[in-house]
């Protein structure tokens, strides 16, 4: 993992992505619990729909911004939505600044959200389409699990970094420091130097003729596309307790602090810190179909225990301790397990998909499998404002284990993932060649 930060320019975005992500985690979480705070019980409904909106205009936009990445300079897109984005969070801090009325205030948060969205969108497949032209196809997988890092560092330490800013300082200072981190990792993406392929207009037709061949070349991997409708609906079992019932259950019903709120969350990101540098040394040898099989019933018993956890506290059969602890422990190792699920597919479909339809590919992947999330997000606040959480995380659960059946039972999902595991096992027994260098000298 270590050879991978020599190559400049994929250190470059991994620097960038790290900066930037820790300043969204901590403002997302912090914004998250500001808004919890504000509109109080009864209103899970608006919370919800707050939490879902910027989801749903980066879901329509997401499909076509992929094709714009594939036709125009990928990092000058990274590094001027970064600048965008830094500008609008930098503006959006300073009206929160004037002790405006709350009415105003979720205004403010709604038009950020949004805004913030729009240049994710586009910021999303620009990059990740962008690292498999910065290292040779033998360092997908170190370049992929060193990736997957980003994700574990920033809810560590911007989860924590955020709810402690937000404690000592308010709501305002988290709106300034993340939009210098936009600014900063906007700057740093600058200097990333890539020979970028032959450019071509960019018309709408032209943009919807490029979406439809990302969705047909997709739909010739047979089993792919189950796989991502499979996905969507694990978004919809996992994101409606993790996004609405968690911050709801310890703002408003058990009446903790942010803190302790983010020490739970962070348990999360270190067990996939952990689990990606576990996975990321041994995922070569690591059967997909394997790893899909054990992680998927390893995430059932994992959110069985949650929603145990859960019923136990709120029926007083624990104190709050036991269960901080023991939540603390059951989000670590499900984290890790996320990271032995995803790291080994990942990797599979990067080296699946050809270099000319990967902006498109991704863009699309990613639309699929983050579909449910916003409706999902909404939804989990109109349940638990109509009922409770225990019956939330109940429904979630049920949700989880219909779609593991479904990718169990499924045939083509199935021959798709052990058609993976030969390609694997075939390149491992071909030599390696160089591949020609793809950037500026």
């Amino acid at each position: 993992m270590k050879k991978i930060f020599l190559n400049k320019n994929f250190s470059l975005i991994f620097m960038g992505s790290l900066v930037s992500n820790i300043g969204n985690t901590f403002f997302g979480s912090a914004v998250g619990w500001y808004v919890a705070t504000l509109l109080g019980r009864g209103n899970e409904i608006q919370f919800g729909l707050f939490m879902a909106v910027g989801g749903a205009v980066q879901l329509i936009l997401t499909p076509f911004c992929g094709v714009i990445a594939d036709r125009l300079n990928k990092v000058r897109i990274m590094y001027l939505t970064d600048f965008i984005r830094g500008a609008v969070v930098l503006a959006a801090g300073y009206l929160v600044f004037q002790d405006i009325s709350v009415t105003q205030t979720m205004v403010v948060l709604y038009s950020t959200q949004v805004l913030l969205a729009i240049n994710g969108a586009l910021f999303g497949p620009a990059s990740s389409s962008l690292i498999p032209s910065v290292v040779k196809e033998e360092e997908f997988q170190s370049a992929n699990s060193t990736m997957s890092l980003v994700g574990s560092i920033q809810g560590m330490v911007g989860l924590l970094l955020g709810a402690a800013i937000y404690a000592m300082f308010g709501i305002g200072w988290i709106f300034i420091i993340n939009g210098l981190s936009f600014i900063f990792s906007a700057i740093s993406e600058m200097f990333i130097t890539v020979k970028e392929q032959k450019k071509t207009d960019l018309d709408f037709t032209s943009g919807l003729k490029d979406l439809k061949e990302g969705l047909k070349y997709l739909g010739t991997k047979k089993g792919l596309m189950q796989l991502m409708y499979g996905s969507l609906f694990l978004n919809f079992a996992f994101v409606p307790l993790m996004a609405v019932g968690f911050p709801i259950l310890f703002n408003q019903i058990l009446g903790t602090s942010l803190m302790q709120y983010n020490y739970v969350m962070v348990s999360w990101s270190v067990g996939t810190f952990i689990g990606a540098i576990i996975i990321g040394n041994l995922a070569r040898n690591l059967k997909v179909f394997k790893a899909a099989g054990i992680g998927l019933v390893m995430m059932v018993v994992g959110w069985i225990a949650m929603t145990y956890l859960i019923y136990l506290i709120l029926n007083g059969q624990i104190i709050y301790s036991t269960f901080f602890i023991w939540m603390i422990i059951v989000i670590f190792l499900t984290g890790m397990i996320n990271m032995y699920l995803n790291i080994p597919l990942n990797t599979a479909f990067m080296k699946t998909i050809e270099p000319e339809y990967r902006g498109r590919a991704f863009s699309v992947v990613g639309t699929l499998s983050q579909a449910a999330v916003p409706l999902a997000v909404f939804l989990g606040g109109v349940l638990l404002q109509a009922t409770d959480i225990i019956t939330l995380a109940v429904s979630s659960l049920a949700i989880l284990v219909v779609v593991v059946i479904y990718i169990f039972l499924n045939k083509n999902v199935t021959g798709f993932l052990r058609r993976l595991d030969q390609e694997q096992e075939a390149d491992k027994e071909a030599p390696i060649q160089d591949l020609e260098p793809v950037l500026e000298q």
